[in-house]
């Protein structure tokens, strides 16, 4: 796994102090990699075996 350093505008934070941090995730960073996670999933850049359907 690596890691990453993400910098997010003030109101991005606040959002995700009173909506979402607690409900997908424990902390920001926590929360931040099931969006992103997520995100990719719904758009179909994974797929069970884990691999990009570009690859397929």
């Amino acid at each position: 796994m690596k890691k990453i350093l993400v910098a997010l505008p003030d109101g991005v934070i606040t959002i995700l102090n009173k909506e979402v941090v607690g409900k997908i995730g424990e902390g920001y960073s926590d929360t931040l990699r099931n969006i992103i996670i997520n995100w990719l999933g719904e758009k179909g850049y994974l797929t069970k075996k884990g691999e990009s359907c570009e690859q397929k």
